[in-house]
């Protein structure tokens, strides 16, 4: 045993046993395994949900969605016969008020254009026209005078206003030409015989109420879609209508 070894016996021992534990060893050592194992599988992120947007919706007007009326609807229009009829109106207004000039005065006026509608006329009542507004000038001198009023110049302008009313529709129909544009006027015509109707009184004012609310009924249809189906009819009501007037006047 070397000096050495005498001196350092622990080291000795420890080399040996390292020797032998060494000379145990397998020839090899496993290595150690290179294959990293797989991830865990990551969840898959939570896909976008996006609210779904409205599509735009086109907003129509009111007058592009309602529904398009192929009807025309029937007016009333105002012609010289209507506005004489209101010039006579108001005599009657004023005899009733005692106001006796003015009553005079609008009675003249009536007269003056009742008797420039029949000298345009070329209806059947032209005459008849003609002479209920000379009838009614006649009135002039009593009304100014105090003597006439009441009653009896309410019964001469209802007589005056048939007339310029009849005249009317008369020249409507002998005009030869469609009643389809003339649902106005015609109406207008009616409406004046059948404002004269209350002074007749008695049957007569029935059997004119009853012939007059016909014809309204009829001329009403002229403006509608079956316009032209219904004129040969309505042209019978209104000859009714004449017929009676004629009778009154």
């Amino acid at each position: 045993m070397t000096y050495n070894q005498f001196i350092h016996p622990v080291t000795v021992l420890a080399l040996l046993l390292t020797g032998t534990a060494y000379a145990q060893l397998p020839g090899s050592v496993p290595k150690a395994p290179t294959t990293v194992p797989p991830k865990p599988a990551s969840m898959p992120a939570p896909a976008a949900t996006t609210a779904p947007v409205p599509a735009p919706t086109a907003t129509m007007p009111a007058s592009a969605t309602a529904p398009i009326s192929t009807t025309i609807a029937m007016t009333t229009v105002a012609t010289p016969a209507d506005s004489a009829a209101t010039t006579l109106d108001q005599a009657v207004a004023a005899s009733d008020k005692g106001d006796k000039s003015a009553a005079a005065s609008a009675l003249k006026a009536g007269a003056d254009a009742a008797e420039a509608q029949a000298a345009t006329s070329k209806g059947d009542f032209k005459g008849k026209l003609m002479n209920q507004a000379g009838n009614l000038r006649k009135l002039i001198p009593g009304v100014q005078s105090g003597l006439v009023k009441g009653a009896v110049i309410s019964k001469a302008v209802s007589l005056v206003k048939m007339a310029l009313g009849a005249n009317q529709i008369s020249n409507l129909l002998g005009g030869g030409g469609s009643l389809l544009s003339s649902a106005g006027a015609l109406t207008g015509g009616l409406n004046l015989l059948k404002g004269g109707l209350p002074s007749l009184g008695g049957d007569a004012a029935s059997t004119g109420g009853s012939l007059i609310s016909g014809a309204l009924s009829g001329v009403s249809s002229l403006s509608g879609g079956a316009g032209a189906a219904a004129e040969p009819a309505v042209r019978n009501q209104l000859g009714g209508v004449l017929n009676f007037a004629k009778g009154i006047l």
